[in-house]
């Protein structure tokens, strides 16, 4: 049997749900509250399946309570009970199971209690599956062996990249206006947000990512369970104040697949893109010093050819290579990637090598 707890601040509505509830016998009632602030402080010591919640309260909307009770516990069922037909797309904007509009019958309660017992059923016949997400180069969210999650629109797409790229931060509604919409009229950028929002948890539910592997609340903050993240390995890695070992560092490199979102044309990812780039070139550079203090210039040579097809403006991946090149006595090498270095300093930038770029190079020949 399901469990519920019913806040309405008019207790005949409280009084009218429980007694259908009751007639129903699907689903137990554990408390009923008039104050919405004593019903939220309840959810995490009664621990129920299922609120039904009034959206017109006088000491919080039944929106922001909503919101509330999905921080204290992201898997609880909310249906929300009102007057105003207007608020069904908040409603569904919180991922609410359903809303039922004053005065409903039995019927329709009926119809809702079916849908909660469906839920809770899956959710407990369904283990979850294995759920990655890739940022270093293309984007994408891959669940088990199923096809990567296909996206409503790009602008779905985007809204939850930023949210992904400001995970754990709670994001008010004008910043991610302000950011996704600039062009676009207020009040039709807010509908627009709803509807990604919606979409979004929609998607996510159909390929059975549960909300204790990714969650938005009703807040904008996006909160990630047991999900495999490249990037936010990539940025534990890089945040750890230690000397990093070679296992690590190759780790570390094998993680960077390409560019932050690659391909994508977010005015708003511009600057993270760079840093991203700057600690795998950092990373590669690294690990190319430790392989030639282990005497594997081959594995150097390697990863530092790859480091500059990826960061080519880089000087220290340069000087590294002239090191390495000097070493083993590889002329030819030294001047074709000294001849390309020089070329694309010029064309791109109309600079030349530094003199020790340059003093490291003649002296090989």
């Amino acid at each position: 049997m399901a469990t519920a707890i019913i806040i309405d601040d008019e207790r005949p509505a409280l009084r009218v749900l429980e007694h259908f509830l009751k007639e129903n016998g699907e689903i137990d009632v554990l408390g009923m509250c008039i104050d919405p602030l004593e019903g939220i402080g309840q959810i995490s010591q009664l621990k129920p399946d299922i609120v039904f919640l009034d959206i017109e309260m006088p000491q919080i909307s039944g929106i922001d309570a909503a919101a509330k009770i999905l921080d204290i516990d992201s898997d609880v069922e909310i249906v929300f009970v009102t007057a105003y037909n207007q608020y069904a797309v908040e409603a569904f904007e919180l991922n609410a199971l359903d809303y039922l509009l004053k005065p409903f019958s039995k019927e329709r309660l009926n119809k809702t209690i079916m849908k909660i017992i469906n839920r809770i059923s899956g959710k407990k016949q369904r283990c979850e599956k294995k759920v990655s997400i890739n940022c270093l180069g293309r984007f994408e969210i891959l669940v088990s062996n199923q096809e990567p999650l296909k996206w409503r629109s790009e602008k779905t797409k985007e809204i939850f990249a930023y949210l992904l790229h400001n995970r754990e931060k709670e994001i008010a509604k004008e910043e991610l206006i302000e950011r996704l919409w600039y062009n676009t009229e207020f009040e039709k950028a807010v509908h627009q947000l709803h509807n990604g929002i919606y979409y979004i948890r929609k998607a996510l539910s159909e390929y059975s990512i549960s909300k204790a592997q990714i969650c938005i609340s009703g807040s904008y903050c996006l909160k990630l369970g047991d999900v495999d993240c490249d990037v936010a390995l990539f940025e534990k890695y890089m945040a750890e104040n230690k000397e990093l070992s070679v296992s690590e560092l190759e780790h570390i490199t094998s993680i960077y697949k390409g560019d932050y979102f690659a391909g994508e044309d977010w005015v708003w990812i511009d600057y993270d893109r760079e840093v991203f780039l700057r600690h795998y070139s950092n990373a590669m550079i690294r690990l190319a010093e430790k392989y030639l203090t282990g005497r594997q210039a081959e594995k150097a040579e390697l990863i530092l050819l790859k480091a500059f097809n990826i960061n080519p403006y880089e000087e220290n991946i340069t000087a590294l290579l002239m090191e390495l090149y000097k070493a083993s006595g590889k002329k030819a090498e030294a001047a074709k990637h000294y001849k390309a270095f020089e070329k694309l300093l010029k064309q791109d930038l109309g600079i030349y090598p530094s003199d020790k770029i340059r003093e490291s190079f003649y002296s090989i020949n």
